[in-house]
């Protein structure tokens, strides 16, 4: 028995990073916990907006989005854990807020697999969540987390070229896929047309080709940050 975490930014994050992981694991009966960081629609708005009412009712609705997006994959609600720093504003927080819950949900949960944001996102709170991970992952007392990997956010990891993401490790979804599709569907407003990166198509794409990297029909891949065989 494995236990995943995923530590993400924002609502849809964990999709489009991991979405056929998830589901490989929950379905097959290992317990998965998601860990929100923040919200993810204030970056829209600007700061005199954020306690409007329709700003809520997005972020409420966001959040419902994801309730039901992790329903599709097999993940209940009483494993997923939200929290309403303001996106695209983690720079504002003292870094150490990020470290001590990561730590928790860690000390919490106790994972075998723990997976989050790579460190080059062209997204300011992606690369502070992994920059808080490498802390609250230091090996004092957690030899039950055996792998931490970073994944890949379309519409964010592949928008920062200077660092293009370079995976080491893949996992088969082909199974999983159009459980990962469904999963992103069911965030009202959030898929666009192609050839933008949150398309169905995209998605797929670069499913495919992370497949061909591995000989697979899909994958999905990751950075191994860590890993504890024994």
């Amino acid at each position: 028995m494995n236990k995943i975490l995923i530590i993400a930014a924002h609502p849809d994050d964990e999709i489009l990073g991991c979405g056929g992981f998830i589901a490989k694991y929950a379905q097959a009966g290992n317990p998965v916990r998601i860990c929100f960081l923040g919200e993810g629609i204030t970056a829209r708005y600007l700061p005199e907006d954020f306690h409007k009412e329709f700003v809520k009712i997005e972020i409420q609705t966001r959040n419902k989005n994801a309730l039901k997006a992790l329903n599709i994959l097999g993940v209940p609600e009483t494993d997923i854990s939200f929290s309403h720093r303001y996106c695209c504003r983690f720079d504002q927080i003292p870094l150490i807020d990020l470290v001590k819950e990561i730590e928790y949900h860690i000390k919490d949960f106790k994972p075998t697999h723990l997976l989050s944001h790579a460190a080059h996102d062209a997204n300011i709170d992606h690369c502070l969540t992994h920059k808080a991970l490498l802390s609250a992952i230091r090996p004092i007392n957690l030899n039950f987390l055996k792998k931490v990997m970073a994944f890949e956010v379309l519409s964010s990891t592949e928008w920062n070229p200077t660092h293009p993401f370079q995976p080491n490790c893949f996992y088969d979804i082909s199974e999983y896929i159009e459980y990962k599709i469904n999963a992103l569907i069911a965030y009202d407003n959030e898929m666009r047309m192609s050839p933008h990166s949150r398309s169905e198509q995209v998605v797929k794409s670069l499913a495919s080709y992370r497949g061909a990297q591995c000989g697979v029909m899909y994958a999905e891949a990751f950075q191994l940050i860590r890993s504890l065989d024994e």
